[in-house]
C-alpha cells in the first residue's frame, strides 16, 4: 500500500487539515524568524559586557575565557565563536549568527555573544533569565 493511501485510511479530513496548517506554520515561521541583520555584536564574559564589535568591520578578537582564550570572528555582517578550549565545542557548532537578537555561547568558558539591533517581528529579544 502506498503512503498517500495509508495516510488517507489512517486519518480523518480534519487530521489532514491540521497537519497541513501545522506544516505551513513551520515553513512560515522558519522564513520570518531571521529578523533584521544586527548592527553590532556584544560579547559578555560572566554576564558582563566586555567588548562591542561592529558587524560592518571584519575582525578577529581574542579574549580570556574561564578555560583559556576565546577567538571571536566578525565577517560580512555576521559573527561566530571560532576557537576556544571547551570539552564539547558546542558554541562553534552554532556557526555564524547575524540576525538581531541571536546569541551564541560557550558556557564553560563563560562567554556569550549577542547580536544587537531591533528584530523585525518582536519588540524585545532580551533574556528571560540570567544565571551566575
Amino acid at each position: 500500500m502506498k503512503f498517500p493511501a495509508l495516510l488517507a485510511r489512517a486519518s480523518t479530513p480534519m487530521d489532514r487539515l491540521v497537519m497541513g496548517i501545522t506544516a505551513l506554520a513551520i515553513v512560515v515561521s522558519g522564513v520570518t524568524a531571521h529578523g533584521k541583520p544586527g548592527k553590532q555584536a556584544v560579547v559578555f564574559r560572566d554576564n558582563r559586557p566586555v567588548l562591542t564589535l561592529p558587524l560592518s568591520q571584519d575582525t578577529k578578537k581574542e579574549l580570556a575565557g574561564r578555560l583559556g582564550p576565546v577567538t571571536i570572528q566578525v565577517e560580512q555582517g555576521r559573527v561566530r565563536l571560532l576557537e576556544y578550549q571547551s570539552p564539547r565545542m558546542i558554541g562553534t557548532r552554532t556557526g555564524w549568527i547575524q540576525g538581531a537578537g541571536r546569541t551564541t555561547a560557550c558556557v564553560p568558558c563563560g562567554v556569550l555573544v549577542r547580536v544587537e539591533g531591533q528584530p523585525e517581528n518582536t519588540p524585545d529579544q532580551g533574556f528571560d533569565a540570567v544565571s551566575e
